[in-house]
């Protein structure tokens, strides 16, 4: 008997979930089991809706995972970014240097930062090539969580509800908002209260994925806003 999609997207989201958080856990008796959650979760991230696509008689390129519209993807991608990072450049400026003046008990909860920002500084830092591997390992998490999120899950969500709304141009509905709170909730992996902030970048990426139907302008835009933050934290702190 064939699960719902709904059901089917749930179970393969709570299947991943579980895997992580067992690791995660594990961690805690085998350190070094810490150090390979973030690449367990891109190869989850990939492998799980590969094999249920495949098992419907779909692949990836059903779920968004296609570059036959790449220049559409890639404009679009840098045309949200220009809209949106430079008044949240502004917005993590004004947040940073405000910070310090909330108790302690509410700034655990809202930012994961310690101490007062200092005026940006934007540098490359001592270590080069330390910063050109995390630059790296943001890209293979845009990708593979862009896949797993506004790919499969969204794919499978739309199956049971259609988007009954178009929004500039892209249709969207309750699918959108379901797989932007699961992509949250996912993110507490590492337990904060802040991190669930992920859900409002989420409505965006899927207001890409619905613009453009495919993922690719998604996972570019989701590379470039975590490369951008982490830039904003380099030079503030």
């Amino acid at each position: 008997m064939t699960r719902s999609p709904i059901r089917e997207a749930l179970a393969v989201w709570a299947a991943v979930m579980g895997v992580l958080v067992a690791v995660r856990l594990a961690g805690i008796a085998i350190p070094v089991l810490h150090q390979i959650v973030g690449a367990l979760a891109v190869g989850a991230f990939l492998y799980a809706p590969i094999k249920r696509l495949e098992a419907r008689g779909q692949d990836a390129h059903d779920a968004g995972w296609r570059f036959d519209s790449l220049g559409t993807d890639v404009g679009w991608a840098l045309i949200v970014s220009a809209l949106i990072l430079p008044p949240f450049t502004l917005a993590f400026s004004w947040f940073v240097r405000e910070l310090p003046r909330f108790p302690p008990q509410i700034t655990s909860l809202v930012a994961p930062y310690v101490g007062a920002a200092h005026p940006f500084r934007f540098r490359i830092g001592p270590d080069p090539l330390e910063l050109a591997g995390r630059v790296a390992g943001n890209a293979a998490v845009a990708f593979a969580e862009e896949f797993f999120y506004r790919g499969y899950l969204t794919l499978r969500f739309e199956e049971s509800w259609p988007p009954r709304m178009r929004i500039l141009g892209a249709p969207l509905g309750r699918a959108a908002i379901v797989a932007a709170l699961l992509f949250a909730l996912g993110h507490l992996l590492d337990p904060a209260p802040w991190r669930l902030a992920v859900f409002f970048p989420a409505l965006v990426f899927a207001w890409l994925r619905a613009r453009t139907g495919t993922i690719v302008g998604a996972a570019i835009c989701h590379f470039i806003f975590n490369v951008w933050l982490l830039l904003l934290e380099r030079a503030a702190f």
